[in-house]
C-alpha cells in the first residue's frame, strides 16, 4: 500500500509541476502562494476523544526509565480533553522516572514563537507536596524547562503557578511566581510561553480565568539565555510536552491532571506541514492524505482556508526544499 501512495503521490507532483511549467494555473491560485508565505503555522490539538493522529504524538523520553512514559491504565481520553492520573515518577534530577508525559517533536521554533497549554489539577488524597501539572519544553529528562500549576503545602496546599529548569540533570527555579489563591477559587489555569524576537526576551503569562484575563509572572520577561534548555529546543529543536508530577508525595485518590489542549505557534515556513523543519515528499504525502477535508486548524490546510485541496498541494511544491 505505501509503494502505491507514493507512486499517487509522485505522478500527482510530476502533473502540477507540468502545470507549472506551461504557465496553465490560475493567478487567484499563485497570488495566494505569494500571500501565504511566513504566515504561522499552528500545531493544535484539543484531543477530541483520543490525540490528533496527524501530530505525531510520543510518549517517549530520552534518559528516562522507562524511555516510555506510558501507562495505559492512567491515561484516559474525554470528549474534548486528555485526562491523566498521577502516580510516583519524576524528572527531578537524577530520578529521571516520569510517567505519562505526551509530547511534539519540533525543529528549532522560528520569529515570534508561543506556547500554550489549559490545565485543571485536582490534589484529591495527596500528602502535601509540590504537586505540579503544566508544560515541559525538553532536550531529554536531564535538560528541560517546565512550566505549571503548582500546590504549595508550605502554604496550606493552596495554589500558584511556577516554573523550573534544568541544565545537565541540575535542577533550578526558574525565579517565575504568580499570585497564590485557594483551590476551592478554581484549581484550573491557562498557561504560555511567549518569545518576542525583537527583543530576544521570553514571556510567562497565566490566566486563572476569574476575568482578570492573562497576567504576567513575576520575574517575567526574561532573556532567553536564563535557561539554557529552553533556548536549546527554541534554537535547536526538541520535544513540547504536557506532564504532571508528584513530586514525591502519596495518597488515595491519586491526584488527577486534565488537559483541554496544547497549541504550539510557530512561525515555521506554512509549507512544513510536519514542522519538522524541512518541505518535502513527507508533506506532499500529508496534504495529499487529507485532500477534501475540512476541520479548523488542521496542519494540512497550508493556506489556512479550512479546508486542505489542491491550492494547499500547490503552496507545498512552490516550496520543495526549503527550510
Amino acid at each position: 500500500m505505501w509503494g502505491y501512495e507514493m507512486g499517487v503521490c509522485k505522478a500527482l507532483t510530476r502533473f502540477l509541476c507540468k502545470l507549472l511549467r506551461n504557465k496553465v494555473l490560475p493567478t487567484s491560485v499563485a497570488l495566494s502562494l505569494v500571500s501565504a508565505v511566513g504566515v504561522a503555522q499552528p500545531q493544535f490539538d484539543d484531543f477530541l476523544g483520543g490525540f490528533d493522529s496527524r501530530l505525531g504524538w510520543s510518549w517517549l523520553v530520552p534518559r528516562n526509565n522507562p524511555l516510555n512514559t506510558f501507562d495505559s491504565t492512567r491515561v484516559s481520553f474525554l470528549s474534548d480533553a486528555l485526562r491523566i492520573t498521577a502516580q510516583t515518577g519524576t524528572l527531578y534530577q537524577n530520578f529521571n522516572s516520569i510517567r505519562n508525559l505526551p509530547s511534539l517533536s519540533v525543529p528549532a521554533l522560528r520569529g515570534a514563537w508561543s506556547i500554550e497549554t489549559r490545565v485543571r489539577l485536582q490534589r484529591n488524597g495527596l500528602s502535601r507536596a509540590y504537586l505540579q501539572a503544566g508544560l515541559v519544553l525538553l532536550r531529554d529528562a536531564d535538560n528541560y524547562f517546565n512550566l505549571h500549576l503548582v500546590y504549595l503545602p508550605e502554604q496550606n496546599n493552596w495554589l500558584s503557578v511556577s516554573g523550573g529548569h534544568e541544565q545537565n540533570g541540575v535542577y533550578q527555579w526558574a525565579g517565575l511566581n504568580g499570585i497564590v489563591w485557594n483551590p476551592s477559587e478554581g484549581d484550573t489555569v491557562r498557561l504560555m510561553i511567549r518569545y518576542e524576537p525583537d527583543t530576544g526576551r521570553v514571556r510567562f503569562f497565566y490566566d486563572r480565568e476569574d476575568g482578570a484575563y492573562w497576567r504576567e509572572m513575576s520575574g517575567s520577561p526574561r532573556p532567553l539565555s536564563d535557561f539554557p534548555s529552553l533556548q536549546a529546543v527554541a534554537q535547536q529543536g526538541g520535544q513540547i510536552g504536557l506532564y504532571v508530577d508528584t513530586a514525591g508525595g502519596v495518597g488515595s485518590p491519586a491526584p488527577v491532571a486534565t488537559f483541554d489542549y496544547l497549541q504550539i505557534l510557530n512561525d515555521c515556513h506554512p509549507a512544513d506541514v510536519n514542522q519538522d523543519g524541512a518541505v518535502d515528499d513527507t508533506d506532499l504525502l500529508q496534504v495529499l492524505f487529507s485532500f477534501g477535508v475540512q476541520r479548523c486548524n488542521q496542519p494540512a490546510d497550508v493556506n489556512r482556508d479550512g479546508r486542505a485541496d489542491d491550492t494547499d498541494l500547490l503552496q507545498v511544491l512552490f516550496a520543495f526544499g526549503q527550510r
